[in-house]
């Protein structure tokens, strides 16, 4: 049997999934980021009208959210550690919504007050030297 190209348009998705990836860059070089392999750091927000604004829902909505938990875990927005080339280690808030690209941007002090499991990286530890924190912030590329 001779398949047509309209055979192979109605084929399920068998290959279209590595072209739906979504490509990261730099917002000071523009240059392509790279996954740096740490996990998915979830926020979370404490407060109606911090889970209002976030998600964009009714107060009537947000207040029901707040009283089912404590707090309420956006599982649709994290904070993901990436690496340019230029500009070294860099982290960003992604924020992934149905039907919609994903919006990044630079984690902010706020985003990192609420997310699941992480510390500042800005501020250093004091029981670490200033030689070894800045060896450990330099870029590293074996070539």
């Amino acid at each position: 049997m001779l398949y047509t190209l309209t055979n192979f348009q109605t084929m399920p998705n068998k290959r279209s999934r590595r072209y739906r990836k979504q490509k990261f860059y730099c917002p000071y070089c523009q240059a392509r980021l790279w996954r740096a392999g740490s996990p998915k750091h979830y926020i979370y927000y404490q407060e109606i009208s911090d889970i209002q604004k976030n998600l964009n829902i009714s107060r009537k909505k947000a207040s029901f959210l707040k009283n089912q938990n404590n707090t309420y875990l956006d599982r649709s927005s994290w904070i993901e550690d990436f690496c340019c080339e230029q500009h070294g280690k860099m982290w960003l808030k992604i924020t992934c919504k149905v039907d919609r690209p994903m919006q990044v941007s630079l984690a902010s002090e706020d985003d990192w007050k609420n997310t699941t499991g992480t510390i500042n990286p800005n501020v250093p530890n004091p029981s670490v030297s200033e030689f070894s924190y800045s060896m450990s912030r330099r870029l590293k590329i074996q070539s």
